[in-house]
């Protein structure tokens, strides 16, 4: 039974990671109680996250994975020790950073996965969709982290009331940023916001571009192949 369920998770690491992302990024579309949400819902998504993105490191064997595993142990005693620590200690930006290369290494691990030879099926697409929302997960926590020092001094019209409503604005941000649209309603003010969201937009662009021609390519490649 369990090496059954090991198989599935290894088959599948891809649509669970899509899933974990889509319900970590935008899972407050199902609730009205954003309290509750930010309470409960949101904690569970994160554990959920990690959850798939340490299967999808565990799907592909190297330094990558090992990598990985080390970082998923020092994001779990960060977390662990803010219980005990003060809010205002190091250990949360030392949390943030763990954070962030935990995500730039599975979204690099996606990425090695994309490159592969010889690869066209429905996992390709699914890790396709996993890095895109990977950079907005990876721009959402780079943006919560700058709120941390500089405050309200980052974008404007973003909610502070309650910490749930500005990753909500944030996701809200960086999803209409990378993909373009921009309604314009939400805008960078420092420098440092401006240049990030100059990085989003061009790394947006630039993966759609590479993951279509890469899609393409192994298209083709496998119906030469018929």
């Amino acid at each position: 039974m369990l090496k059954e369920f090991n198989f599935f998770l290894s088959k599948n690491c891809y649509e669970i990671l899509l899933i974990a992302l889509l319900f970590h990024l935008y899972g407050s579309l199902f609730f009205t109680d954003l309290y509750f949400y930010g309470t409960y819902i949101r904690i569970l998504n994160t554990v959920f996250l990690y959850f798939a993105s340490t299967i999808s490191f565990l799907n592909r064997k190297g330094d990558n994975s090992k990598n990985g595993k080390i970082i998923i142990s020092l994001l779990f005693l960060s977390n662990f020790s803010l219980i005990f620590i003060d809010k205002t200690s190091i250990f949360y930006g030392l949390r943030d950073f763990l954070y962030l290369g935990f995500l730039t290494l599975t979204l690099y691990n996606i990425a090695k996965f994309l490159i592969s030879p010889n690869r066209f099926d429905k996992a390709l697409i699914f890790a396709s969709l996993s890095g895109y929302l990977l950079i907005i997960e990876i721009a959402v926590r780079s943006f919560m982290v700058l709120y941390k020092y500089e405050g309200n001094q980052i974008l404007n019209n973003i909610d502070f009331s309650y910490h749930t409503k500005t990753f909500i604005d944030t996701v809200y941000y960086c999803t209409v940023t990378i993909t373009s649209i921009g309604f314009g309603d939400i805008l960078p003010i420092g420098h440092k916001a401006k240049i990030l969201t100059s990085i989003l937009g061009l790394t947006g662009q630039f993966y759609l571009v590479v993951v279509m021609g890469i899609i393409v390519s192994k298209f083709t490649s496998s119906n030469q192949k018929k």
